[in-house]
């Protein structure tokens, strides 16, 4: 009944003007919800689901209430991406001096950022296939459904995608998952017969390097024929040599560590100059020197002495990979007996002694210590690039200082960091303090405040640092 009133006033309205008819419509919507309203009733209907005592369910039901809540968490990932889009299209990261939506969301929930860009991907290519967004905001396909046919989208069959929708919605709600892969690939095959090789083809063909939570790392992959040709034929050879190496030592190894023996010796000498020497060191690993020498005594009697203390959050007590990830100190003591020493000097915050560079580039034993400083990580504390991106940024823009300091020195990804350009006003992250005192600061009051007091840090640091530079003038 209501819907026929609503449909008389559209036509009356339509009768009179379009303005008439917009105050219409705008009074109806705001009669039924206020702005952050439906939110609101939806975290309400969630708290109470949650509530819900499931033991008493029968078999029966508890399989319709799974069945019910997948497709409503289709729906709901779909009202995510419509307003993940809506926010992208405004820039809200400009609200908390972020680059981008992603970002922006990461540094208000804690959030994966990683799962904002999916959703950014997907909404964008659900603008070509209303069908198939149809669905999805029905819950009839879930994100993993969509993800999947987006996958299999390349240029080359762009259009004959756009005509058979309903046939990639119909294949979703009437194949299991497992078959789809099956059922889209004859499609490609017809669609695109001679073309290049599709696209969810080309992602599965690569390697994957997984951090472990105990500083290991798994490495897992596919090759095609031609690179698995390619890189089998030389470790092979490499494991003959270090088989034959073993048998005369009278040692014995597996086939599987021989073949990541023969894999490290080929990627040594790959990097390695003509002389032997590197560019840069294969591994950096930071360990303090309390650490060095208790596990020498530990080493010595496990007995009579403790395990050395580690703490990656202490000067004193730290051993790790530059990058941040922990290792067992025994690692570091056997890369002592190939590696090159580099001694930094920290004060007792754990700031390192500032030597002022006037040149650009940032070099390499100050990029190494902000490296450290930040557990190998950007200085923008929701971004999640990895280790591998990471540039040198000048806190205070070298076109606008011309010099290069320490402390105005901090690790930022490449898009971090050339997003920020020379604009002072972005990336204005938390950094280390870093205060000089005034011609008329007196000193004594230092002894007054408590030891960690950001004054008194500051200017232990003040002293450390006219200390060092006395000693280089001299």
């Amino acid at each position: 009944m209501r819907q026929a009133r609503t449909i008389k006033r559209f036509q009356n309205c339509w009768k009179i003007n379009f303005k008439t008819l917009k105050s219409e419509l705008v009074f109806d919507i705001m009669d039924l919800m206020e702005i952050g309203a439906d939110i609101e009733a939806l975290e309400e209907v969630l708290d109470a689901c949650a509530e819900t005592v499931l033991g008493c369910l029968s078999v029966s039901e508890r399989s319709d209430r799974v069945a019910a809540l997948t497709r409503l968490t289709a729906k709901l990932g779909a009202v995510r991406v419509a307003a993940v889009m809506a926010a992208d299209a405004v820039d809200v990261g400009a609200l908390n001096d972020q680059r981008n939506t992603a970002n922006h969301v990461a540094s208000r929930t804690h959030a994966d950022p990683a799962d904002t860009r999916f959703d950014v991907r997907i909404g964008r290519w659900l603008n070509d296939f209303p069908i198939i967004a149809d669905a999805y905001a029905s819950g009839a396909l879930t994100t993993a459904h969509v993800d999947k046919i987006r996958l299999a989208h390349n240029p080359r069959v762009h259009a004959q995608m756009i005509e058979h929708q309903h046939l990639f919605v119909e294949w979703c709600t009437s194949c299991h998952f497992r078959d789809l892969d099956a059922v889209i690939a004859e499609w490609l095959l017809g669609a695109d017969p001679d073309g290049a090789e599709p696209r969810h083809q080309q992602a599965a063909t690569g390697l994957t390097v997984t951090p472990l939570p105990d500083g290991r790392t798994r490495i897992s992959g596919l090759l095609d024929p031609l690179q698995a040709a390619a890189l089998m034929g030389p470790v092979n050879d490499e494991i003959a040599r270090i088989k034959t190496t073993e048998d005369n030592a009278g040692v014995s190894n597996s086939l599987r560590r021989r073949t990541l023996h023969a894999v490290m010796n080929l990627i040594g000498r790959g990097a390695a100059r003509p002389n032997g020497t590197f560019a840069r060191p294969r591994v950096n690993i930071v360990m303090s020197q309390r650490v060095y020498e208790d596990t020498l005594q530990w080493l010595a009697d496990p007995v009579a002495n403790d395990f050395p203390h580690l703490d990656r959050n202490h000067i004193d007590s730290k051993c790790e990979m530059i990058d941040g990830t922990p290792i067992h100190p025994i690692y570091a003591l056997a890369a002592t007996a190939t590696a090159q020493f580099r001694r930094l000097v920290y004060d007792a915050k754990g700031r390192a002694i500032d030597v002022s560079i006037d040149s650009r580039r940032v070099p390499d034993w100050m990029r190494d210590a902000t490296l450290v400083a930040t557990n190998g990580r950007c200085a923008n504390p929701v971004c999640d690039a990895p280790f591998e991106w990471l540039h040198a940024d000048h806190i205070d823009p070298y076109s606008h200082t011309q010099h290069t300091r320490l402390d105005s020195v901090r690790p930022a990804c490449g898009a971090d960091n050339g997003w920020r350009g020379n604009d002072t006003s972005r990336g204005q992250w938390e950094t280390p303090v870093d205060w000089e005192p005034d011609d008329d600061f007196d000193p004594t009051l230092v002894d007054d405040l408590e030891h960690d007091h950001p004054i008194r840090v500051a200017y232990e640091l003040h002293l450390a640092r006219q200390r060092a530079s006395s000693l280089t003038a001299a």
